[in-house]
């Protein structure tokens, strides 16, 4: 018994720990990643034009990590009727920027360009309310006016609840209607070759259209929050975070990883550093490295109670929210153990909270997967082989439900259509061990406790990838 407390307070004691720490250095590391991501991009195609409009063609990232500032200190805003900030953010890292009858004011000069070029702006979105009771009621995410005449305003706008992107009288508009309470990821592409605009929600091609401008404004202030047409009926009512812009085009492959890709983790170079776009790092107690990864570096989990694990899964947490999570095992022990682990608390326990092994071993050496719809639904694959790599997957959608993949190929056949009943709230995956779950949680077929051997290549997806695709990540 006395081991048993022992056991249970380092896990409480190292999750506290990781938590303390991984909060002081996240958003610094964050900072780094996402200006190490953007520079291939940025010096491809960024310029200074000399010109007497003092005009920046550069790309702007505005985290809203408690302050206005653009991340390369071009566009910095200034806030009015005092916006605040809000740690519920998408990725439940730093913070988003509140409005409520508020906005930000990025002032001219610099001009922020648009006009005859082709761009992109990227951003998550959760709108507290959309006023839809009138057709000239206005939620304005953002602004730029020069003329109210046609081409001379640029504005992204909620209006009836669908997205309107253009310039004036030349505008597209969704057909996707967005609800309230919900994150949404958005992007805008304007095409100024083929003078087209393109609306994705959520990673995926909404509506486009030709024959669009191009943008002509040529002087005017950018405001993040509000507008001038429509005063005052045009406020957005909700939080945005990580609002971006790119004086180019991103094409709908980075558009979709932006959107769906949830994490990955090489677990390369000694760290567990999140290489996807949302920076989620990962923490962890009693693993170590190993240079004979599958591919470059891999974990390993030598002793009970080793473990690593990544927070603010929003769409893991998410009912009927379609989900992929892949990763190479090499196990050393076939008796079971869990391979990851998904929960509402860190700990991994079910008092109060929601928990249940995703996937693992069998008390008899089989690759198993599990999911939840008021009661288990698993799936047991083929005998494990220790001391080799082996690439395992498991994907849900509500059309296709669960499927397990071995080493690239779909293994058996797939589970019955089912809604995945969710936790409701971001959640925690842990790699390794169940934690406190162990024996409390809904099991399915997996045997729960401590995986020994090693990992690699962590990944996590909000969206079901496709056979093609998982083929793709077992042939590195």
């Amino acid at each position: 018994m006395h081991a048993t407390y022992l056991v249970i307070g380092l896990i409480i004691g190292g999750l506290s720990s990781g938590i303390i720490l991984t909060t002081m250095i996240t958003l610094v590391i964050r900072d780094k990643q996402i200006k190490a991501m953007k520079e291939s991009e940025t010096t491809l195609v960024s310029t200074i034009d000399t010109t007497t409009t003092a005009v920046l063609k550069v790309p702007i990232y505005w985290t809203f990590d408690n302050n206005l500032q653009d991340l390369y200190n071009n566009f910095n805003g200034i806030g009015n009727n005092g916006p605040t900030y809000k740690s519920s953010t998408y990725n439940r890292i730093g913070t988003c920027l509140q409005l409520n009858q508020s906005s930000v004011t990025v002032n001219n000069p610099p001009l922020l360009n648009l006009a005859n070029i082709s761009f992109t702006f990227e951003m998550w979105l959760y709108g507290d309310s959309f006023y839809y009771n009138s057709s000239y009621t206005d939620n304005y995410i953002l602004d730029q006016f020069d003329q109210n005449v046609t081409d001379r305003f640029f504005h992204l706008i909620i209006r009836n609840q669908r997205v309107q992107f253009g310039f004036g009288n030349d505008d597209l508009t969704s057909s996707q209607t967005l609800i309230a309470n919900r994150w949404y990821h958005l992007a805008v592409v304007y095409d100024y070759s083929t003078r087209s605009q393109t609306i994705y929600i959520n990673g995926y091609l909404d509506v486009s259209r030709s024959g669009a401008g191009p943008y002509l404004g040529s002087s005017g202030d950018f405001t993040i929050g509000t507008g001038v047409i429509n005063s005052p009926n045009n406020y957005f009512s909700g939080c945005l975070d990580s609002v971006q812009y790119y004086p180019w085009i991103r094409n709908t492959s980075i558009i979709l990883s932006d959107a769906t890709l949830v994490a990955h983790l090489t677990f390369d170079s000694g760290t567990l550093v999140d290489s996807g776009p949302l920076s989620i790092n990962g923490t962890g107690l009693n693993y170590t490295y190993t240079s004979m990864g599958r591919v470059n570096q891999a974990i390993s989990f030598p002793v009970l109670s080793s473990y690593v694990q990544i927070t603010g899964l929003t769409r893991l947490g998410t009912n009927a929210w379609p989900y992929t999570v892949s990763i190479w095992i090499y196990p050393t022990n076939s008796s079971g153990g869990t391979i990851m682990h998904l929960s509402s608390r860190v700990d991994g326990a079910q008092t109060n909270a929601w928990c249940l092994p995703i996937m693992g071993l069998t008390s008899s050496g089989q690759i198993a997967i599990n999911s939840w719809n008021a009661t288990n639904v698993p799936i047991t694959g083929p005998s494990v082989s220790l001391f080799s790599w082996t690439h395992v997957v498991a994907t849900y959608s509500l059309k296709n439900g669960e499927r397990l993949y071995v080493n690239g190929s779909q293994y058996g056949s797939s589970s019955v259509s089912f809604a995945f009943q969710a936790g409701s709230i971001p959640m925690t995956l842990t790699i390794g061990s169940s934690l406190l779950g162990l024996g409390v949680c809904n099991t399915g077929t997996i045997q729960m406790g401590q995986f020994y051997g090693s990992v690699d290549e962590l990944q996590v997806y909000a969206r079901e990838l496709s056979s093609s695709e998982v083929f793709a990540l077992a042939n590195p």
